[in-house]
């Protein structure tokens, strides 16, 4: 069953709706209830040819599945009306529309929200006009040369489902947006919470320790002079419990510096430039040259001078703390201490090998965490800070720190530091 509410030719086809009793819509739709029942589809239909449009109603009006309600407009601008102002469910568009065509129209419609899918209408063989057709986003076209029931129904049916899983997935795409968006808003609350958190743990590490290094520098400077006054007296067990108070405090002092030392280079922006590896080389070099000399240990470093991309104060921190902990890890076999130099395409890679004593083989695992120490034993002076430190750099430079045990003897410590000139 059909009814055909045309625009502007109502004469020779049902009136419109709005006009008719609900005994008389009852009657065009059919008596029955099995009838009534039928799927209800609404169809603006723009075409300029009353014959083609009488012929699209006794189409439709032979489908038993559905109802179709059909609104006609017979010219371009009662289309284009009825396209921005009508609720509808599909749109049959044709073509030729008088001295403009439907591309015009879809053009024009182009900046207005769609509610429902385009069917476009066209004339026969003409391949360049189906495929610019397709191009502007309708939802089919037909042939009208070779348009039957069948196939309008299909294609009518099928624009239909298609636009209601459109809109399906644009709600499924609006509402993973906004979960996004309500994920990572919750996200970034968390990561204000977590810096607040770490902005307080650092004040309150630099607190703990300012609070911890005065009365250690107390006891130490009163222990030493107790130690000074009594030095001369027999009284040996006195003066070597004066040594160890003194041993303790300056073991405490140099803890709460390290801890200090490894808050800071957490907390503090790298100061990116570009420094030559030999100019920090030689710096560390003369820091240490006087204990190397004293024990006879050999010193090689490398030939090449690259230029390092990074924080200078924190690479020379890096050689450092390692040559430092070669020195007092190396025990009395430890003859050479070597400086070397890689690279790669996008890393920069130093390494500090040395002959000495190595490690078990259980420490590579946890050599660079906080407070560990390579060795058990209390003679060799340390916070256990130092390895964290270089790691900790290694990581605010996009790279890593590791070590591996040498074929014979001794330990190789690595160092990346990434050449991307992007890193904070």
């Amino acid at each position: 069953m059909l009814t055909l509410i045309p625009h502007g030719r109502q004469d020779r086809f049902a009136s419109p709706r709005r006009e008719r009793p609900d005994s008389e819509i009852s009657k065009s739709v059919g008596a029955g209830k099995e009838q009534m029942n039928r799927h209800q589809i609404r169809i603006l239909l723009i075409e300029d040819d009353e014959d083609y449009t009488i012929l699209i109603r006794e189409m439709l009006s032979a489908v038993k599945s559905s109802l179709y309600q059909i609104t006609w407009a017979s010219n371009y601008d009662e289309g284009l009306r009825e396209m921005k102002e009508g609720e509808h469910d599909v749109c049959l568009l044709d073509y030729r529309l008088g001295g403009r065509d439907g591309l015009e129209f879809l053009r024009e419609i182009g900046g207005i929200e769609c509610r429902y899918p385009v069917i476009f209408l066209t004339g026969a063989g003409d391949y360049e006009l189906d495929l610019e057709v397709m191009r502007s986003g309708v939802s089919d076209y037909l042939d009208k040369s070779e348009m039957n029931l069948h196939l309008l129904e299909r294609s009518i049916r099928y624009a239909i489902e298609r636009k209601k899983a459109e809109e399906a997935l644009r709600k499924a795409y609006d509402e993973m947006e906004r979960r996004v968006e309500e994920r990572t808003a919750q996200l970034a609350s968390a990561n204000e919470e977590l810096k607040r958190n770490a902005e307080k743990i650092a004040l309150f590490a630099y607190s703990v320790s300012h609070d911890l290094k005065s009365p250690a520098v107390a006891i130490h400077g009163l222990a030493r002079n107790l130690h000074a006054r009594y030095a001369q007296m027999p009284e040996e067990k006195g003066r070597a419990y004066c040594e160890r108070i003194m041993k303790a405090t300056e073991h405490l002092v140099a803890l709460v510096e390290n801890i200090n030392l490894y808050i800071r280079t957490r907390e503090t922006p790298l100061r990116i430039e570009r420094t030559g590896l030999k100019e920090m080389i030689e710096i560390v070099r003369m820091e240490f040259w006087s204990q190397m000399a004293a024990r006879g240990i050999r010193w090689i470093e490398p030939q090449s001078d690259p230029e390092i991309l990074g924080d200078r104060l924190s690479v020379i921190r890096i050689l450092r703390n390692l040559v430092d902990n070669a020195l007092k890890y190396g025990g009395e076999s430890l003859r050479e201490i070597e400086i070397g130099y890689r690279e790669d395409r996008d890393f920069h890679m130093l390494f500090v090998r040395d002959d000495g004593v190595g490690l078990k083989e259980a420490d590579p695992e946890r050599i660079f965490g906080l407070f560990v120490r390579r060795a058990p034993s209390q003679e060799i002076e340390g916070a256990g800070l130092g390895l964290a430190i270089v790691k900790e750099i290694a990581r605010l430079h996009k790279g890593d720190a590791w070590n591996e045990p040498n074929r014979e003897k001794g330990m190789t410590f690595y160092v990346s530091l990434s050449k991307n000139p992007s890193f904070p």
